[in-house]
């Protein structure tokens, strides 16, 4: 960009000023500095143009320094919630990594539940106590299948085809 040089007149004095800025922005810069050394001067008449000068100035640096503050504050801030959101986004991956482990192992066992189970005969002593399980290749002598009682099957709720269908609900609707 090129500079441009802006005559300016602030309270009677003229100055001529080198800005990358517009001329438009420079005289209205002019304007707001010629309006507060003039309240200031009108607050107390006693004041020099200097000394009201340096007052003025004194003020935009102070407010010029507090927006620099303010604005390196939301810096760090923006800063400190890009991390959180980095760390928060990590976090979420993980736990998606996990649900979809814990999926594949919700099928695996429903494909072993399924699966035909071998199950092993059950001897059961004639005296009524516990039942041992009959290892393969040991003949007994007493050996009489007692009848084995089957569970009863319990239908799940409406909507549910099974026991685990409870709990995936809860995982798809994330």
């Amino acid at each position: 960009m090129s500079k441009n040089r802006i005559k300016l007149n602030i309270c009677g004095m003229d100055c001529v000023l080198s800005s990358e800025d517009g001329e438009a922005y420079a005289r209205d810069m002019a304007k707001k500095v010629e309006n507060f050394i003039g309240r200031l001067m009108e607050a107390n008449p006693r004041i020099s143009l200097s000394m009201a000068a340096v007052i003025a100035a004194l003020n935009f640096c102070d407010a010029a320094q507090k927006a620099s503050d303010s604005a390196d504050n939301l810096r760090t801030q923006i800063k400190d919630y890009l991390e959180d959101s980095s760390h928060a986004r990590m976090d979420a991956d993980e736990s998606r990594k996990e649900i979809e482990r814990l999926k594949r192992e919700i099928q695996t066992l429903r494909g072993r539940l399924n699966a035909p189970a071998a199950q092993e005969p059950i001897q059961r002593p004639a005296g009524g106590g516990p039942a041992a399980p009959v290892s393969p290749g040991v003949s007994t002598a007493r050996s009489v299948p007692a009848p084995v009682e089957q569970p009863k099957a319990v239908k799940p709720p409406e909507g549910q085809q099974n026991f685990m269908d409870f709990f995936e609900k809860d995982l798809s609707e994330e």
